[in-house]
């Protein structure tokens, strides 16, 4: 019997990585990009500062930054934004601009440009700002920061749209909001660039150590939304506890061996035993 692969979205940090990283396809998240933005990657490279740590969940979940000399690109995928979403994209944006770096006695500025995908509003507070662009200023002075530039899309707005033979970048972003390999196929009809962009999702689909290290970063991100919306130290313990666990059953599912799945997630053997 055929395995059948599990749906992968393309909102997930993992997904986007392992998509960039191959040559093949980095071009998808390249043109979203450039649609919504007009900043063209090529001849940017993706920062990777914790690359091989030998904790591959970990490295797949790094920032996708991506830099070009003084010039940074930052990529925030939000399948889920909460109040504490927008927050931390703005002083993300500003801690970016404000890293320069010194080589001899000279200091270069850093331009930085962020696009927020968000998708699933998860608080009216933060309804009205989920489709808004930011230009940073100095109250006082009303004097604008033309080195650091937000924009925010908003994927409910793209939500349901499918390929007519003339919006291939607006198909892009409906296709991030695929729940389903159905739903996509449905939104893809027959743009050829989105048919080999899901058959690549099925293979990633396919491969149980991809899926492991998938699942551990949705769990990752539900326990730092859950542990920051209850604003408790318990939270954050008990929700790492959950964490742990919950990747170690997928790995045992997968039928990974309690050696790598002891390595992915620093459980005892015994431990281990007692999910089997």
């Amino acid at each position: 019997m055929n395995k059948v692969p599990r749906f992968i979205s393309l909102m997930a940090d993992t997904t986007a990585k392992a998509l960039i990283k191959d040559d093949n396809y980095r071009w998808f998240y390249e043109e979203v990009i450039k649609f919504r933005t007009g900043v063209d990657l090529k001849g940017y490279q993706l920062m990777d500062p914790e690359l091989n740590t030998g904790n591959r969940g970990k490295d797949y979940r790094l920032d996708l930054i991506f830099i070009n000399k003084t010039k940074l690109f930052n990529l925030e995928l939000n399948r889920f934004v909460y109040p504490h979403t927008f927050i931390k994209s703005l002083k993300y944006a500003l801690r970016l601009a404000g890293n320069g770096y010194i080589k001899g006695d000279q200091y270069y500025q850093r331009f930085v440009t962020q696009l927020n995908l968000n998708y699933k509003i998860m608080s009216e507070k933060v309804k009205w700002q989920n489709s808004r662009d930011y230009k940073l200023e100095d109250c006082k002075y009303k004097d604008k920061l033309k080195d650091i530039r937000v924009l925010t899309t908003n994927l409910l707005d793209y939500k349901g749209i499918v390929y007519d033979g003339t919006n291939k970048y607006e198909t892009y972003l409906s296709m991030l909001t695929a729940e389903s390999y159905e739903e996509m196929e449905k939104i893809i009809g027959d743009l050829k660039e989105g048919k080999i962009i899901m058959e690549k999702l099925k293979e990633l689909g396919l491969d149980d150590e991809f899926g492991a290290i998938y699942d551990e970063e949705i769990v990752h991100k539900m326990e730092i939304n859950s542990a920051r919306s209850d604003g408790r130290k318990e939270g954050r313990k008990e929700g790492k506890i959950e964490t742990t666990t919950s990747i170690a059953k997928v790995m045992l599912k997968a039928g990974e061996s309690v050696n790598k799945i002891k390595e992915y997630t620093g459980l005892s053997e015994k431990q281990i035993s007692m999910l089997i």
